[in-house]
C-alpha cells in the first residue's frame, strides 16, 4: 500500500472533489452506489461524459433497494452508454429480502496505480457534499491484494446472477416500483415485490414466439406488407400534395388504407375500418394530419405525436392510432404502431406496462415507447417498426386463441 486517506465532507474538502481529481487521469473506472440520484448525478456529469467520450472503460453498479435510486439518474447514464462496448450500467436485482445493496465504492486505475475509495457516500449531493459522510481513500499498487479484491468484489456484484444490465424495458419495470414507493414512504419496501426474473423485461417468450412468426411464409407476409405501406404512403402523397382531391376520390383512399366490407387495407389496424363513414366527412381535417405528419417526419417522436394528436381530435371516427398509422408509414425506422395490440403483447408477454389506453399517451410517452420497441426490434434483429407490429399482431391474435382454449 501507498497511501491511505480519510475523507470527510467539510467545508475544507468532500467526497466530490477527491473524486473528480481522480477521474481526470482514470484509464478505467468502477463505481458501486447504493442509491443514484440525479443530484449527485449531475456534480459528476461532465467527468462521466468526457470519459466515455474517450471510449475508456467505465461500468456502474446502482442499488433499488426503497426505490430510492431515481429513474431518471438511470436513464442518463443509460443514454450516456448508449452503443458504448465499454460503458455498462447496472440495477443490482435487489432479490434476496434478508440483504440490502449498500456499498459505495468508486476504483479508478491510472496505468499501475489503483486508487480505492470506500465508505458511506452514495452519488447524491448529500453523499458527496453535502452530508455527514465517511471514507477511506487508498493509493495502491494494481498487482496488490487490496486493488485485486476491490476487483473481485465488484465483478461478484455486477455478475447475472446479481444484477441485472440496464436496459429501457428494465427501466420501466423498475419506475413503476419507484413510484409506488414515492407515493408510500411510510410503507417503504426494502426490495420490488417481485424477483428480478419476474420484475425485469424477459426475451424468452418474445423469442419463443419468434420461432413460431418466423415459418416459411413469414418473409412473403413482410414483404408485402411493406409494399402495402410504400403503396399506403403514396396515397397519403395523394392526398397531402393534391389541392382538388375530389370527395369521392378522398373515400377511395381511405377505403384502400382501412378497408371495407369484405377486404382488407393496406394498414392492419381492424379498428380503423368500423369508424371510417365519419372520416368521409372530414377530408380537410384530414389532410392537415397528414401534412402535419409528412412535412415535420424528421422531428422527434414526442413532437410528431403531440401535433398529431391535437389534430386528430379535430377528425370525427379518428383517434390515435390514424396517427401512429401515418407516422410508421412515413417513418417506419423510427415510429411505432400504438394500440392495443402491441401494448397488451408488452405487458403479457413481456411485463412491460404502459397505459391502457392509447389515447391516454402524451407525447413523452410516446417516446418512451418508440425507444423500448426500437430497442426490442434490435435485441430480436427484426427490420424495424413494421416487422415489430407485424410479429406483435401475430403474438396478440395467437394470445387470443390460447385464452379460448382454457
Amino acid at each position: 500500500m501507498k497511501t491511505q486517506t480519510l475523507i470527510i465532507n467539510n467545508s475544507k474538502s468532500n467526497h466530490l472533489e477527491y473524486i473528480l481529481k481522480y477521474f481526470k487521469d482514470a484509464d478505467e473506472i468502477w463505481m458501486a452506489t447504493a442509491f443514484l440520484k440525479v443530484s449527485g448525478l449531475k456534480l459528476l456529469l461532465p467527468a462521466l461524459n468526457k470519459h466515455i467520450k474517450a471510449n475508456k472503460p467505465l461500468e456502474i453498479i446502482a442499488g433499488q433497494n426503497f426505490g430510492l435510486t431515481e429513474p431518471i439518474a438511470l436513464k442518463t447514464i443509460l443514454e450516456l452508454c448508449n452503443n458504448k462496448l465499454n460503458a455498462n450500467l447496472y440495477l443490482d436485482k435487489a432479490e434476496n429480502k434478508q440483504s440490502v445493496f449498500h456499498p459505495k465504492i468508486f476504483l479508478f486505475k491510472h496505468k499501475n496505480k489503483g486508487i480505492i475509495i470506500s465508505g458511506s457516500a452514495n452519488i447524491t449531493n448529500g453523499g458527496l457534499v453535502t452530508n455527514e459522510e465517511f471514507s477511506i481513500c487508498m493509493e495502491v499498487d494494481i498487482s496488490s491484494s487490496q486493488w485485486n479484491e476491490a476487483l473481485a468484489y465488484f465483478k461478484q456484484i455486477t455478475d447475472t446472477k446479481n444484477a441485472d444490465l440496464m436496459s429501457l424495458v428494465l427501466l420501466n419495470r423498475y419506475e413503476q416500483f419507484y413510484n409506488e414507493q414515492k407515493k408510500a414512504r411510510i410503507k417503504q419496501k426494502v426490495v420490488p415485490d417481485k424477483k428480478s426474473s419476474e420484475y425485469s423485461f424477459d426475451y424468452s417468450k418474445l423469442v419463443k414466439r419468434l420461432k413460431t412468426y418466423r415459418d416459411a411464409n413469414y418473409l412473403k407476409k413482410l414483404n408485402e406488407r411493406i409494399e402495402y405501406y410504400k403503396e399506403a404512403k403514396l396515397l397519403l402523397d395523394e392526398i397531402a400534395e393534391t389541392d382538388r382531391l375530389t370527395q369521392n376520390r378522398f373515400e377511395e383512399i381511405i377505403d384502400d388504407l382501412v378497408g371495407k366490407k369484405g377486404t382488407f387495407g393496406l394498414w392492419h389496424s381492424g379498428s380503423l375500418l368500423r369508424l371510417r363513414f365519419k372520416v368521409y366527412k372530414c377530408k380537410k381535417e384530414f389532410r392537415a394530419l397528414v401534412q402535419f405528419i409528412k412535412n415535420n417526419q424528421d422531428l422527434s417522436a414526442n413532437k410528431v405525436f403531440n401535433g398529431g394528436k391535437l389534430l386528430v381530435e379535430k377528425i370525427d371516427g379518428a383517434r390515435i392510432n390514424y396517427v401512429t398509422e401515418i407516422m410508421m408509414t412515413y417513418q417506419p425506422t423510427r415510429f411505432a404502431n400504438l394500440n392495443t395490440n402491441p401494448i397488451t403483447v408488452l405487458k403479457k408477454e413481456a411485463g412491460v406496462y404502459y397505459k391502457s389506453h392509447s389515447s391516454s399517451f402524451n407525447g413523452d410517452d410516446y417516446q418512451a415507447y418508440c425507444s423500448v420497441i426500437e430497442e426490442i426490434c434490435k435485441k430480436l434483429n427484426l427490420k424495424n417498426m413494421l416487422e415489430v407490429d407485424s410479429f406483435f399482431n401475430s403474438i396478440y391474435w395467437k394470445i387470443k386463441e390460447e385464452e379460448k382454449e382454457k
